[in-house]
């Protein structure tokens, strides 16, 4: 029984969670040669505040130094 877990930055609806989810358990299902019935997804949306690439939160207070860095890339 696969299990696929995706954690992904929240915001996306569930038209493509559906479509990712048909897609991974189609891929997992050839792959590890089992039924489709048994592969799971998961998804977990984490906050934009929750999630941190390279020091910096991905929601940063507006104004602070992270948010002008951000607004100008």
């Amino acid at each position: 029984m696969p299990i696929v877990r995706i954690e992904m930055l929240a915001g996306r609806g569930p038209e493509i969670k559906q479509q990712l989810a048909q897609e991974m358990t189609q891929t997992m299902a050839r792959v590890c040669q089992c039924d489709p019935a048994h592969v799971y997804v998961m998804f977990h949306d984490v906050e934009h505040q929750d999630w941190a690439v390279a020091g910096e939160l991905f929601a940063a207070p507006a104004g602070s130094p992270a948010d002008i860095k951000n607004a100008s890339s």
